[in-house]
């Protein structure tokens, strides 16, 4: 029997949901203690009063000099710290932005320990990871990581209302669809009502991939075209709605044997227009890599 190949330590391997569970828990954002966040006042002070009691005492002059350069030294290594977490966290985030999803979700993975004192950017990063493993199709460790930053985020923050929808597509595409369809009923009148285009965009997209879990295909089809429309603020991402609606248009062909000559026709040039589309934003290993019910259906969406 042959020897497996040996993992390519280059590789990050996305981690599975307990694994996650278990890093956030190591790794939780937590307050700085106080003497952190009050040294370099009460250093200031320190340097101050010892100017003070140096005064005509020439021979210790040179002390509140050294000290103030002290100070400024762990200012100094404190801001260059700060500027590299930063750094680490836009690094990330532009990794994933340019779909290198392994790289961008070691780089936060690594990241999530060195920032647990800064709240903002320890968010950043389990944000990053929770889109990484999304896109890589782990939807159960993403819907760790969502609920990791739900828990934590006021009801009515602008971006609570953003993880829940993505929460809800994750349930549904792990095949969790009372799940998924629990959350979306709940926030299907808060997304309608908000003035965010792409928060509309999210929910289309969550309904499209609700309608190829549940075979709503004939749904999915009667509202391509508004569908489509709404998707547009998504961006490339709106790509991945587009190569569901080609599957809808060619599942309506494979599903409805009784429909007319011409009209199977129309449904498959759609299908083809809908996956022309996709890929010209999204490359189809890619597209079917996010969605891997496309790739048994992807000759028939192509014709």
């Amino acid at each position: 029997m042959p020897t497996p190949p040996a993992p390519n330590p280059n590789v990050f391997e996305p981690p599975t949901a307990e694994q996650l569970a278990r890093h956030l828990a190591r790794h939780p954002a937590a307050q700085a203690a106080a003497w952190q966040q009050r040294g370099p006042l009460l250093m200031v002070i320190a340097v101050a009063g010892l100017a003070l009691l140096m005064i005509g005492q020439p021979g210790f002059a040179l002390l509140p000099l050294f000290a103030l350069l002290g100070l400024m030294a762990y200012l100094s290594g404190q801001a260059r710290t700060a500027a590299e977490l930063q750094q680490r966290a836009v690094r990330a985030w532009e990794l994933a932005m340019i779909r290198r999803y392994r790289e961008a979700l070691g780089q936060a993975w690594e990241l999530l320990p060195a920032c647990r004192t800064r709240p903002e950017l320890h968010g950043r990063a389990i944000t990053v990871i929770a889109h990484a493993l999304a896109e890589l199709g782990r939807n159960e460790a993403a819907e760790v990581a969502y609920g990791y930053l739900l828990d934590r985020l006021p009801p009515d923050h602008p971006l609570a209302l953003r993880l829940r929808l993505q929460q809800a597509m994750a349930a549904l595409s792990s095949g969790r669809l009372a799940d998924g369809d629990d959350i979306l009923r709940k926030l299907r009148g808060q997304a309608e009502a908000s003035h965010d285009a792409s928060l509309t965009a999210a929910l289309g997209l969550a309904r499209l991939i609700q309608d190829v879990h549940t075979g709503h295909y004939a749904d999915a089809v009667d509202a391509a075209d508004g569908t489509a429309a709404a998707l547009v603020p998504l961006g490339v991402e709106a790509g991945y709605g587009y190569a569901l609606l080609a599957l809808c248009f060619a599942m309506r062909v494979k599903h409805a044997p009784s429909v007319e000559a011409a009209q199977r026709d129309g449904l498959q040039q759609q299908a083809g227009r809908y996956w022309g589309k996709a890929t010209l934003l999204i490359p189809p290993a890619a597209l079917v890599y996010r969605y891997p019910e496309l790739h048994k259906l992807m000759p028939q969406i192509k014709d």
